[in-house]
C-alpha cells in the first residue's frame, strides 16, 4: 500500500512537480498576456473603429464579468472532471476566443468576445494554483503557488514591449494573433505533457493504471504493479463530512465555515485595495504633480514591487502560517495613506510606491497561496476559486469607486484614506485565518523529509 499524501510529504517537489510547476507557470504567462493585450490595444482600436472611450469602457467591464463567471464554473469543473482536464479546457476558453479578436469589427463583437475569453481566464487560474499545490508537500505549498502566479505578472507586463513592436507595423490585430496562437500552442502542450494530480487520483479512480503510471514516474526507484494499493492519506480530509457528495456545502463543514468566510473577505478586501492602485494610480501620481511619463511607469513599480513581496513572504507562509502576512497591510496601508500628502518630493512619492507595492501588491500574491492550505484535495479546486469569486467582485468594484471618487475632487488625503480602508479588513481576515489554521487545519502525515524541497 502507498499513501499518497505521505508520499509527497516526503519526497518533495521533485523534477515531475517542477515540470508542473513550469508548465502551469507558462499557461498563466499566456493568460495575464491575453487579460491585458486589450489594454494597450485599446487607443489603437479607438483610431481604427472611431468609437469613444465609453464604447470600450463596457467591453472591460464584460471582461470582469467572464471572468467572475468563469470562477464560479470552473472549481467545480476541476472536482468533477480533474484538474488537467479543466486546464487544458480553460487556456482553449480564453486561446480560442482571444484569436477571433482578430476579426471583431465593432466593440460588441469585441464584448461577446472578451467575455467568453473572460470565462477561461478567470476559471483556469485558482485550478492551476489547486494543481501545483497538489504536488507540493505542505512545507513548500504557498511557495510554488505564488511562483505559479508571477507567471500571470510576467505576461502581463510582456504586452506592452510586443504592442510597441508589433502595433505600429502590423496593427492591433497582431497582439491578438500572437496571444491566441501561443495560447493555443500552449494548451497543446498541456495536453501531452501536463499530468493529472496523484491526489486528485487517489481520491476519485484509486485503482487505475493512470496513477500507477503517474506514481512510478514519482517514484522510479519503486516498483509499483497492477496489485498496488493507493490511499489518498490527507489528514484534512477527514475534516471533510463523510457521504457527502455537494463540494460547495462541504466548504461549510465544521471549523471550514469560518476559515472559508474569512477566506472570502480576505479576497475581496485584497481585491478593494490592490485594483484601486492597479487602475488609478498613474492618476493619482498625476494630482500630485509627477510628470505624466513617471505617473504612469509608477503603475509598473507598484506591480514589480509586489512580485518583490510575494517572493518575500512566501516562505514564511509554509514554515508559520497565513499569520505571517499580517506584516503586509500593516507595512502598505500607511504608505498608501502617505501617497496622499502634500508637499513630498518625487523620490519620497516612488519610495512610497514601492513599499505599498511591496505590502498591498504581496498581498494579492499571498492571498492563493493561503487559499490552497484550507482545503484537502477533495475539494481544493472548488474552495480556490469560490474565494476567487470574490476577489473577482472586488476587481469589479474597487475601480468604479476609484473612479467615483476621483471625479469628485475631493481631497487627495482623504481619498487614499479611504482606499487604504480595505487594509484593516485584511488584517483582521489574516489574523482570524492564522488562528483558525494553527488550531484546525495545520495537519499532516509525520515524515522525513528528503532532501527535496
Amino acid at each position: 500500500m502507498i499513501d499518497v499524501n505521505e508520499t509527497i510529504e516526503r519526497i518533495g517537489v521533485r523534477r515531475l512537480g517542477v515540470l508542473v510547476v513550469a508548465l502551469c507557470f507558462g499557461m498563466m504567462i499566456s493568460d495575464g498576456y491575453d487579460f491585458a493585450s486589450l489594454a494597450v490595444a485599446v487607443p489603437a482600436i479607438l483610431r481604427n473603429w472611431h468609437v469613444t472611450p465609453k464604447a470600450m469602457g463596457v467591453v472591460f467591464s464584460v471582461t470582469f464579468i467572464g471572468l467572475l463567471v468563469g470562477s464560479l464554473f470552473y472549481g467545480w469543473l476541476a472536482d468533477r472532471f480533474g484538474r488537467k482536464f479543466t486546464i487544458v479546457f480553460g487556456t482553449l476558453n480564453f486561446g480560442i476566443p482571444v484569436l477571433l479578436t482578430v476579426w471583431a469589427g465593432n466593440p460588441t463583437e469585441l464584448a461577446v468576445l472578451r467575455f467568453v475569453a473572460g470565462i477561461g481566464m478567470g476559471g483556469v487560474v485558482p485550478i492551476a494554483y489547486t494543481l501545483v499545490s497538489d504536488y507540493a508537500p505542505r512545507r513548500s505549498r504557498s511557495t510554488v503557488t505564488v511562483i505559479t502566479n508571477i507567471g500571470y505578472s510576467v505576461g502581463a507586463a510582456l504586452t506592452g514591449t510586443v504592442a510597441a513592436a508589433l502595433i505600429p507595423h502590423y496593427g492591433w490585430q497582431s497582439l491578438f494573433v500572437l496571444g491566441g496562437c501561443f495560447s493555443l500552442v500552449m494548451a497543446l502542450v498541456l495536453i501531452f505533457a501536463l499530468p493529472e494530480s496523484p491526489r486528485y487520483l487517489a481520491l476519485k479512480n484509486p485503482g487505475s493504471a493512470s496513477l500507477r503510471k503517474l506514481m512510478q514516474r514519482l517514484l522510479p526507484e519503486e516498483t509499483i504493479t497492477a496489485t498496488t494499493v493507493f490511499v489518498p492519506g490527507d489528514l484534512q480530509e477527514k475534516q471533510t463530512k463523510a457521504g457527502s457528495k455537494d463540494n460547495f456545502l462541504q466548504l461549510f463543514y465544521g471549523p471550514r465555515r469560518p476559515a472559508t468566510i474569512l477566506l472570502w473577505l480576505l479576497f475581496i478586501a485584497d481585491a478593494l485595495s490592490f485594483f484601486f492602485l492597479a487602475s488609478w494610480l498613474p492618476v493619482v501620481m498625476e494630482r500630485q504633480g509627477v510628470a505624466p511619463q513617471i505617473a504612469s511607469l509608477t503603475q509598473s513599480l507598484f506591480i514589480f514591487m509586489g512580485i518583490t513581496g510575494g517572493f518575500i513572504i512566501m516562505r514564511f507562509i509554509d514554515r508559520y502560517g497565513p499569520i505571517v502576512v499580517l506584516i503586509l497591510p500593516i507595512v502598505g496601508a500607511p504608505l498608501e495613506i502617505l501617497m496622499g500628502a502634500q508637499g513630498l518630493t518625487l523620490p519620497i512619492l516612488l519610495s512610497a510606491v514601492a513599499g505599498a507595492g511591496i505590502g498591498l501588491s504581496g498581498v494579492h500574491y499571498a492571498v492563493y497561496a493561503i487559499a490552497v492550505r484550507f482545503y484537502p484535495a477533495s475539494i481544493r479546486g472548488r474552495g480556490v476559486s469560490s474565494a476567487t469569486v470574490w476577489g473577482r467582485a472586488g476587481g469589479i468594484i474597487a475601480p468604479y469607486l476609484g473612479g467615483f471618487f476621483l471625479s469628485t475632487h475631493m481631497p487627495l488625503q482623504q481619498l487614499m484614506l479611504i482606499a487604504a480602508a480595505p487594509c484593516i479588513l485584511t488584517a483582521l481576515a489574516t489574523v482570524g485565518l492564522g488562528q483558525l489554521y494553527s488550531r484546525h487545519f495545520e495537519v499532516y502525515t509525520e515524515v522525513q523529509p528528503s532532501a527535496a524541497v
